[in-house]
């Protein structure tokens, strides 16, 4: 009777309950979908913001650890003040609120909260119960197609949320043999290309792909060598300067092919390093010529964008706790920090307000370690700790009992997928073929795809007309598709053929693919409540 009232209860520090609700207001926000400018994502940062203070207040620190923490909020509070980012500020947060908070708790917080988010943003999404940010894209070899954000503010951010969702999942997941690493890598990858289906990103893609296969060779590779423990090492600092010097030194041929490469990315990184200057702080940037002119490269923008000074600290951070990781052998770390390494260079989420580099919480748990095991060596009133309000260190105790048997049950349905690996892939291969059959069977491939200006741009020049109510019916009734008409802006562009048909694919798919999850699911919990 005891055990059991130990299993259905559990007990956390009231400073430990305060970091995971600013976590959850920060990371939270983002993972259903928020971005700044929003009133309602203004409220959570200050709401996270009054949070952090409250566990900076509650938990037992020495004095060189408030300098510290002090110094680096005091360098992103200028950056701030500056440039106006915030990124770097926030992410300052993640990391020095780590003191007594257990690494793996707070992964899987983000797990559960962006794993919940991330389908149900999705799911309203794919049915249309919410309004896409939806971009038309002219891919090469293949033509128009219309790119979807999935609920979230662009269809990168949908993809690169994505990867951060997988890297939650493996950083938790302990295979104790390599089929089973095989299997789940495996389903991620399939993921991955069913979501790229609608974000079109290549970003996004390769991300997730070099994620899967970083992370595999790491888990599976006993005793690097000292070379590959070299190039590891190597590569944070190689990354940062072929961002930054690369744009400046490639000239011709070389850079054509980098900007072709990178997507213009080069040709932007130029026209930034020419035009703004480079600060000890950060500072505002000059309006680009136009709005598709970004620092897309994490390292680039902390450079230029957030000040010298700030990537001199954050370089110097990552590079100690790099060579820490290495020294310690802590493979999910490396395989995170490799991975952000390359997406690092077409992606910006690394130091801005994404909250998304979740590398901040391991550095966290890392910095304060160091402090703890050379604390004997520093002087006596550096070593003196404090704590400002003692209730922290309080326990509270919770009854979990209706989520345990909850977990008990998720838990029991995954394993019961997982033992049955082959026989549920048939089941949800067989259920996809039929699901698609069915709806392409039942519906007629629309030939026309008709969208608003915010959608088409920057494809003003496209054939366009001007509609009114009765031709959006009108049209919806022959069978085609409209998105985001607005009787105020009544230009439509329109777009046949290739665009239309992607989204009759992309919904003949999801049908298949909605038909053999629910059948795989519904098998497999009914198997787990006999069991319970």
């Amino acid at each position: 009777m005891e055990h059991s009232s130990i299993s259905r209860s559990t007990t956390i520090r009231i400073n430990e309950l305060i970091y995971y609700i600013y976590f959850l207001c920060l990371f939270g926000s983002r993972a259903v979908g928020l971005y700044d400018g929003q009133k309602l994502y203004n409220a959570f940062l200050v709401l996270g913001a009054g949070f952090f203070v409250i566990k900076i207040c509650t938990t037992r620190h020495i004095l060189a650890e408030y300098i510290g923490s002090f110094a680096l909020l005091f360098i992103a509070g200028l950056t701030y003040i500056f440039s106006g980012e915030k990124g770097l500020l926030i992410y300052f947060t993640m990391m020095l609120g780590m003191k007594g908070i257990a690494k793996e708790k707070v992964i899987r917080t983000g797990l559960y909260v962006l794993g919940i988010s991330y389908f149900i943003l999705y799911f309203l999404s794919v049915t249309g119960l919410i309004t896409e940010l939806n971009h038309m894209n002219k891919r090469s070899g293949y033509g128009f197609l219309m790119r979807h954000s999935l609920g979230y503010p662009y269809p990168n951010t949908a993809h690169t949320t994505f990867l951060i969702l997988v890297i939650l999942f493996f950083y938790l997941y302990k295979s104790d043999s390599t089929i089973k690493l095989i299997k789940a890598s495996v389903i991620a990858m399939l993921l991955n290309l069913y979501i790229y289906v609608y974000t079109v990103s290549l970003t996004g893609l390769i991300s997730v792909t070099i994620y899967l296969l970083v992370n595999f060779y790491l888990q599976k590779r006993t005793g690097r060598s000292k070379i590959e423990n070299v190039l590891i090492l190597l590569l944070f600092p190689a990354v940062v300067i072929f961002s930054i010097a690369g744009p400046l030194l490639a000239k011709g041929d070389i850079f054509s092919f980098m900007n072709k490469l990178l997507h213009k990315r080069y040709e932007y990184a130029l026209y930034f390093l020419t035009n703004e200057k480079v600060t000890p702080f950060g500072s505002y940037f000059k309006a680009p010529p136009t709005n598709w002119y970004m620092l897309d490269n994490s390292f680039l923008y902390l450079f230029l964008q957030l000040g010298v000074i700030s990537f001199i600290a954050v370089c110097i951070i990552y590079i100690l706790w790099i060579k820490n990781l290495i020294d310690e052998d802590q493979r999910p770390e490396l395989a995170v920090m490799i991975t952000f390494c390359f997406i690092g260079m077409s992606d910006p989420f690394l130091f801005n307000l994404s909250y998304k580099n979740i590398t901040f919480i391991f550095i966290g748990s890392w910095l304060f370690s160091e402090f703890a095991k050379k604390s004997d060596n520093l002087p006596k009133l550096l070593r003196k700790d404090f704590i400002l309000l003692p209730i922290g260190e309080k326990e509270l105790t919770f009854n979990t009992g209706s989520l345990a048997k909850i977990k008990s049950v998720t838990s029991k349905t995954f394993i019961k997928t997982g033992k049955s690996f082959i026989a549920y892939t048939v089941i949800f291969a067989a259920a996809l073929f039929i699901g698609y059959a069915a709806y392409t069977g039942t519906h007629t491939e629309p030939k026309i795809l008709y969208v608003d200006s915010k959608i088409a741009d920057p494809y003003f020049s496209h054939s366009n007309i001007e509609m009114t109510m009765q031709d959006v019916n009108t049209a919806l009734a022959e069978g085609n598709l409209v998105e985001g008409y607005d009787e105020e802006d009544p230009t439509m562009y329109v777009f046949k053929k290739k665009a239309p048909h992607m989204e009759y694919i992309r919904s003949a798919l999801t049908c298949g693919v909605f038909s053999g999850l629910i059948l795989v699911l519904l098998i497999s919990i009914i198997g787990a409540f006999r069991k319970v």
